[in-house]
């Protein structure tokens, strides 16, 4: 018996093994997109905070 090979859900590739449905590359993929998503909420996050007078590199004194 031959060994089916299944499809990624992103790019439709046949690959023999999948964790989760995703082959490798495109896992690769989306993590570097998530983690450049996040570096790009925290730079509008200082951008806003400075904008309203807080200088966000340095902690307040409590």
């Amino acid at each position: 018996m031959t060994e089916e090979k299944k499809k990624c859900m992103i790019c439709a590739k046949p690959v023999l093994i999948l964790k989760g449905g995703i082959c490798e590359p495109c896992q690769d993929r989306i993590r570097r997109e998530a983690l450049g998503e996040q570096a790009g909420i925290g730079e509008r996050a200082d951008r806003e905070l400075a904008k309203h007078g807080v200088n966000p590199g340095k902690k307040q004194p409590s």
